[in-house]
């Protein structure tokens, strides 16, 4: 099959990759003392995207102290763990047996660094010298599909795939035998093995013997494989190497010096953006942390849209989008600490001025306190706060300059005039402080839509707030909103819809809306369970978050994690709520009833579907105590936006 050989490999590749997380939940990495340079300093400046671990051990340890490395330890939790690890293996028996390896073999081998990363391709001179002959015999629609295929060619992709062994002779031994069966189905595919010497070290490459196809190119050193997906992609990772090496002689040390112009200076680890980003979210830890990782959107979506026929007419587009001030998004995750148990940091770098879609994003300071009204009892609450006015203002001229003059009203403003005589710009934005805030709560039994949730504006006048309300009302057919008096405060239940001759499965929350005002917020929810308990907590007759230890834990941490910054976002949840409901769900009777009807259709799941009905999960409330809280914060600052994702270790 054409590209057979050339897909099995990069799937190959990609489970080679994804090895080394997996082997962290399963235990398969072992120490590794050989340490090759970071990834950032091996490849090019213009990488689009990168990804590295940069030790599977010190992951390892990182996810073994985390919540659910614990739970998954505990006595009461290890058969079903056990029984779904060798579901995993029965699984992957197809593609281990073709590659002739166990899964356990394949998940033993990282033993250190892991990387992957998405680079240009670099087009093949040979193409371009063999469709040189003979032009003026060619028609001008095989001139047309040429020059077509060319500009696919200078936008392409390449792949490289770094994995680190280590001294482990075993690892390393594997690895060789993977690519080996990889060249073996290549050359099943008329493919052709080239060797290239670079430096002291060898380069192994399979071209197609026939047409233009991308080419698999690796090498093995001190420990580590790189894997190369496209031309020259391993080669020039080689080179970025061997000039990081210390020269021998003089004559070597001028060749070096010559080379370090396109080599050391055209590093990642050199590059602007990614230093921006790796600055805020590296050094945001007194610890390295395991993963980091680093993606050029605008650079991807442009050698894509360059490949069209349609670029002339897709990229004036996105340019007056000002996706180009998108200069890169990266961060990185650590785990370990002893109070936080793990940090995600997120950073957007952005060009000013902020124009164009960017227009829209306008944050303002938020104070992270929750009203006096969300209840303690929930699964997470969160507040941001927005310049909405403005925001609306640049979205309006976004959405005019290709809908034409008006555009966005037409679609908006006059559309909600003429069914409720009411403005958006003159009745509602300007009462709007630009303040939300949201909260989740569990609503048993646990379905796919247990978390009732409500959505809250606060507004600075709420009595022409209720004024609206009454007017939208008025302009709704009888029964739409039926208005009720709960524990002092009007609530207007909207009328359930439900689609004609359609039944909700007995897995789905049927959702009870409502709007309504409380204090100077306008809130609409889908349960009537959340309302009830926000007028509790308003009353007093239960526990208020603001007043809730772990609330005041949690932001206490991020206070010192902000510094001086002042947030726009701010999340509070509790852990074991959310993955209380998952639980629920993998033990409840409906679902392994639902997974045991689909694996009559797919033989895949039959052994997942096995698994949940022959085990039996202890309850989720012996399992609560390894679950604490968490949050997520984001800061605006003059290069882009910064947002961090913070786990607290369970108390003793």
């Amino acid at each position: 099959m054409k590209f057979h050989w050339f897909r099995f490999s990069v799937s190959t590749l990609l489970l080679a990759c994804f090895l080394s997380s997996f082997a962290v939940q399963t235990g398969y990495a072992e120490e590794a003392s050989l340490a090759p340079p970071p990834a950032s300093r091996l490849l090019p400046a213009d990488t689009l995207a990168y990804l590295r671990i940069r030790d599977v051990d010190d992951l390892k340890e990182g996810f073994q102290r985390s919540s659910l490395g614990q739970m998954f330890d505990d006595p009461a939790m290890q058969p079903f763990v056990s029984d779904t690890y060798e579901v995993m293996k029965q699984t992957f028996t197809e593609l281990a047996s073709e590659l002739g390896l166990t899964l356990p073999e394949l998940l033993a081998i990282p033993r250190g660094q892991v990387a992957a990363a998405l680079l240009q391709g670099v087009p093949d001179d040979t193409d371009t010298n063999s469709e040189a002959e003979n032009d003026d015999e060619l028609t001008d629609d095989q001139i047309r599909r040429r020059l077509q295929r060319r500009q696919r060619q200078l936008n392409s992709f390449a792949g490289v795939f770094m994995i680190d062994t280590g001294n482990d002779f075993q690892s390393a031994d594997t690895m060789f035998e993977l690519l080996d069966q990889v060249g073996k189905l290549a050359e099943r595919d008329n493919s052709i093995k080239q060797t290239e010497k670079i430096g002291d070290h060898e380069l192994i490459r399979w071209v197609r013997s026939r047409g233009r196809t991308s080419k698999l190119e690796w090498f093995h050193r001190d420990g580590m494989f790189v894997i190369g997906i496209g031309n020259q992609s391993a080669a020039e990772v080689l080179r970025r190497w061997n000039a990081t090496d210390a020269p021998k002689n003089r004559k070597e040390a001028a060749t070096q010096s010559a080379e370090d112009d396109v080599l050391t200076v055209g590093r990642l680890s050199g590059n602007a953006d990614f230093a921006a980003v790796m600055t805020r979210c590296v050094g945001a830890e007194a610890e390295t942390p395991q993963i980091t990782f680093f993606v050029n959107p605008y650079a991807i979506a442009q050698r894509i849209i360059r490949r069209s026929s349609s670029s002339f007419f897709i990229m004036p587009i996105v340019e007056d989008l000002g996706i180009s001030k998108i200069r890169g998004i990266g961060g990185s995750v650590f785990r370990g600490g002893e109070l936080i148990e793990s940090i995600i940091h997120l950073h957007v770098v952005i060009d000013a001025p902020r124009d164009g879609l960017f227009g829209v994003v306008r944050p303002q300071d938020v104070a992270p306190s929750p009203p006096s009204w969300i209840p303690a009892k929930l699964m997470s609450y969160s507040t941001a706060k927005w310049d909405i006015a403005t925001s609306l203002d640049n979205l309006t001229k976004v959405v005019d300059r290709f809908a034409g003059e008006g555009g966005f009203n037409r679609f908006t403003e006059d559309r909600i005039q003429s069914r409720f005589d009411i403005s958006l710009r003159e009745d509602l934005i300007p009462n709007l402080t630009g303040r939300y805030v949201s909260m989740k709560r569990y609503q048993e039994p646990a379905n796919w839509n247990s978390a009732a949730r409500l959505d809250a504006l606060q507004v600075t006048d709420p009595a022409k707030i209720e004024t609206l309300i009454e007017r939208v009302k008025a302009k709704l057919p009888p029964g739409e909103l039926t208005t009720k008096k709960i524990a002092g405060t009007k609530v207007h239940f909207i009328k359930s819809r439900p689609r004609p001759n359609r039944e909700l499965p007995e897995t789905i929350r049927r959702p009870e809306r409502s709007v309504f005002l409380l204090d100077d917020y306008l809130i609409l929810a889908n349960s009537r369970e959340i309302v009830d308990a926000i007028l509790e907590a308003h009353s007093g007759t239960a526990d208020g978050l603001a007043m809730d230890s772990d609330f005041a834990l949690l932001a206490s941490e991020v206070g010192a994690k902000l510094g001086s910054e002042k947030p726009f976002y701010f999340e509070f949840s509790r852990d074991a709520e959310n993955y209380r409901v998952l639980y629920e769900m993998a033990a409840s009777p409906k679902s392994a009833r639902l997974i045991q009807e689909r694996a009559e259709q797919n033989e895949k799941l039959a052994g997942f579907a096995e698994l949940l009905q022959s085990n039996q999960l202890p309850p989720f409330d012996d399992l609560r105590r390894y679950f604490n809280v968490s949050g997520i914060f984001g800061y605006n600052e003059p290069g882009g936006l910064h947002f961090g994702i913070m786990s607290l270790r369970p108390l003793e």
